[in-house]
C-alpha cells in the first residue's frame, strides 16, 4: 500500500471528464442525470483523493462513478421514484380505507348468518358461487322462475337486515 499522499490536479481532472461523462451516460441513459453523476463522483473523487494509488487517474475515476451510480440505485429503490405532486395520480396520493370495507364485510356476513336457511341456500350458489339462474335451479330442483323470487326476496331480507344494522350502529354510537 502506498503511503504518500497522490494529490489530483486540476488539468488531470479536466482530462478526464470528456470520457467519464460518456461512461456515466452509458450507465444513466440520461443527459440530466449523467451530468449529476459526474459531478458526484468528481465530488466524491475530490474527498477520496487519499485513496488514489497515483497509477491510472482514469480508471480510478470510473470506478468511483460506477460506485457511486449502484449507490444512487440502492437509495432510489428504498426511496421510491420521485414525482411530482401535479403529474401524480389522484388514486395514488391517497389510501383507500380497507377498515370500512373489512366492517361492512364483518357486517353483511353477520347479516347473511340471521337469514333463513333457504335463503342462504339460493344467495349462496348464485351470488357466492356464481351460478347462473338456470344451473342454481337445476340443483334446487325448482323452475328457474321460482329461483329469481327467491333470490331477489334473499337479497331483499339481507339489504333490510344490513339497513337495520346500520341503524343500530349509528344510533349506538351517537348513545356513547
Amino acid at each position: 500500500m502506498n503511503t504518500t499522499e497522490q494529490t489530483i490536479t486540476t488539468s488531470e481532472l479536466n482530462a478526464c471528464l470528456p470520457a467519464l461523462y460518456r461512461f456515466a451516460y452509458t450507465l444513466t441513459r440520461n443527459d440530466d442525470r449523467a451530468a449529476d453523476l459526474v459531478q458526484d463522483c468528481v465530488e466524491r473523487c475530490l474527498r477520496k483523493q487519499h485513496l488514489f494509488d497515483g497509477q491510472n487517474l482514469r480508471s480510478w475515476m470510473f470506478t468511483v462513478c460506477r460506485r457511486v451510480f449502484l449507490n444512487q440505485i440502492r437509495r432510489d429503490k428504498v426511496r421510491g421514484i420521485p414525482v411530482d405532486m401535479d403529474d401524480a395520480p389522484q388514486s395514488k396520493l391517497s389510501i383507500s380505507a380497507f377498515q370500512e370495507d373489512k366492517m361492512h364485510y364483518q357486517d353483511v356476513v353477520e347479516c347473511f348468518g340471521r337469514l333463513p336457511h333457504n335463503d342462504k341456500v339460493v344467495l349462496s350458489l348464485v351470488a357466492i358461487e356464481g351460478l347462473k339462474y338456470e344451473e342454481a335451479a337445476e340443483l334446487l330442483e325448482a323452475p328457474v322462475g321460482t329461483v329469481r323470487s327467491r333470490l331477489s326476496r334473499a337479497r331483499s331480507r339481507l339489504r333490510e337486515l344490513l339497513e337495520t344494522s346500520e341503524t343500530e350502529g349509528t344510533s349506538m354510537a351517537s348513545s356513547v
